[in-house]
């Protein structure tokens, strides 16, 4: 299906709760440009729907908002577990062919590789995706400007692909971000916490990888 945008947006901890939020910054970007959105959050994410989404309505790129490990990416918590939506060697042929930016921790790392040896692209971490959060701001986290130094650039990776950018072109843009935000932490000397955020944010940037076909884009 041409441009189609498919996101994962489970919320049933801090981590999660932040990135449900900030990816309908996304969300709200692409149907502000026509752009068909399936967002999948409680009660319809779930591993059949989303296995019914991408088979049956083929979307042009899949944004997991999760959490991970090196083999899966999880969707809802259904219980006391978190239900895995995709898992290396039983159902990872679902991303093959496609463009992929995972918000996950460690799923780049070995599940990214098998699932583009026969093609797409996949753009995630190697290693945690990690973020400070102003716990003064949890109950709005669009306002936690903390939260935004990490969040902003790697939103950015699919505003930039919504845009028209190659999958290269896109993750180089959220590294240029991630970087500026370094640099601009560097010269607020005042802060006593810009180290911690730097030495995060260096860790995200390290960890971020792209895989597979990097001069995909949507059609």
């Amino acid at each position: 299906m041409k441009n189609s945008l498919l996101v994962t947006r489970p919320s049933y901890d801090d981590g999660t709760s932040y990135l449900f939020h900030y990816a309908k910054e996304v969300i709200d970007y692409a149907e502000e440009k026509n752009i068909l959105v399936f967002d999948l959050i409680k009660p319809r994410l779930s591993r059949k729907i989303f296995t019914d989404i991408v088979t049956g309505k083929d979307p042009s790129l899949i944004f997991f908002n999760a959490h991970g490990d090196a083999a899966c990416i999880y969707g809802d918590k259904i219980g006391d577990r978190e239900e895995v939506l995709v898992e290396e060697n039983v159902n990872h042929g679902l991303l093959t062919d496609r463009i992929v930016y995972a918000r996950a921790c460690y799923a780049a790392a070995s599940l990214g590789d098998t699932c583009t040896r026969k093609g797409g692209c996949f753009i995630g971490y190697r290693s945690p995706f990690s973020f400070w959060v102003d716990i003064r701001r949890s109950a709005t986290p669009l306002k936690d400007e903390t939260a935004r130094l990490f969040l902003e650039p790697s939103n950015l990776i699919v505003l930039s692909m919504l845009k028209g950018n190659t999958a290269q072109e896109a993750f180089e843009k959220s590294q240029n971000m991630i970087k500026k935000n370094i640099l601009k932490l560097m010269r607020d000397k005042q802060d006593p916490e810009a180290m911690a955020s730097i030495m995060l944010l260096w860790s995200n940037l390290s960890g971020q990888a792209i895989l597979g076909e990097k001069e995909m884009r949507l059609s």
